[in-house]
């Protein structure tokens, strides 16, 4: 009988077949960790460039109290800001996002790689591994960057300007609030991160597995990870809600929410359930539509980077048997 032919991309959709059933998972190399790290930074920076106005968008419904639609709220940006307006804040978002994008792979890599050695449930090594890739983003990279991101996003609001650029941003938070500054809604920012993280990883694998064929498509990855973007948003939207409003107070002076548990009190008392849904329309387009093109990309990324350095003799590894994730 003649053998069927197994190219690079079957090889790898098997692989995502064999890990999600818990049969053997397909032998490939092992890619470094530089190589996880760089194609996340490219697919982080790609998605941002991609979906940045329906986060600002998301930004002004979220902190407004008038009940603003998205469509209201990019009205009014176009209006105050232009379609410059749509892109407030893009230098600390393309630093957040890269960045974020670099240590959350690598670092999901690593945890489940740990996992693996301590013998963790296999059905649980994805979330899992999520959650700490997850909280590790948050407290590395995300919070003060989000934070960044809201001031200058608020200023379409306020009129002030006062954070026209990432460096002068950085100055004033330092200027007025210290270091501590940077992280203010570290709390909200690291459940929002953990969750909607676990929940992407652990959801993409399953999904990609039932839409892949050999060879995979990239409309398959896309979709897998449009419908994980859909399914985070809509469990963690909440706690996005109160991370903006936390990160968006300015200057000194008593804050009108101190911390995650007293603001999301204060938003459900004051302004009712629905206050915690602002913006998810535009924050679903935007997630759901990133997650799409990081998880696409960081998998041509990936095997871009990695048959660059292969071709040229560095981050060389011995072939291992692990499965695609």
């Amino acid at each position: 009988k003649l053998k069927p032919k197994t190219t690079r991309h079957s090889a790898r959709a098997l692989g995502y077949r064999s890990d999600m059933s818990g049969a053997a998972s397909t032998s490939k190399p092992k890619r470094h960790f530089a190589v996880s790290a760089m194609a996340g930074f490219c697919s982080g920076a790609t998605e941002a460039a991609c979906t940045m106005p329906f986060d600002t968008i998301k930004t002004y419904v979220q902190v407004q109290r008038t009940g603003i639609t998205p469509i209201g709220a990019a009205k009014e940006i176009y209006k105050l800001k232009g379609f410059g307006g749509f892109y407030f804040g893009l230098p600390a978002v393309l630093v957040q996002v890269a960045g974020k994008g670099a240590i959350r792979f690598t670092s999901y890599e690593q945890y489940k790689k740990w996992l693996q050695a301590a013998g963790a449930p296999k059905a649980s090594e994805d979330f899992v591994a999520g959650l700490g890739a997850g909280f590790t983003e948050a407290f590395l990279w995300t919070t003060p960057t989000e934070r960044l991101k809201v001031l200058r996003q608020n200023d379409i609001r306020s009129g002030l300007n006062r954070y026209a650029s990432l460096p002068s941003a950085i100055q004033t938070v330092r200027a007025e609030h210290g270091i501590r500054g940077l992280y203010a809604g570290i709390g909200a920012c690291g459940i929002r991160q953990a969750s909607g993280v676990g929940v992407r990883f652990a959801v993409y694998g399953r999904v990609k597995e039932l839409l892949t064929t050999d060879p995979p498509q990239i409309w398959q990855s896309a979709l897998a990870g449009g419908i994980t973007g859909c399914a985070s948003t809509a469990m963690n939207h909440p706690i996005d809600v109160v991370k903006t409003r936390i990160e968006a107070q300015d200057g000194a002076g008593k804050k009108e929410y101190t911390h995650t548990v007293q603001a999301f009190q204060s938003i459900l008392k004051n302004e009712g359930p629905k206050a915690l849904y602002r913006g998810i329309a535009p924050r679903m387009i935007k997630i759901s539509l990133g997650q799409a093109i990081t998880f696409t990309a960081y998998e041509r990324y990936t095997d871009l980077i990695g048959d660059l350095a292969d071709s040229m003799g560095i981050f060389a590894a011995a072939p291992t048997r692990v499965a695609a994730c």
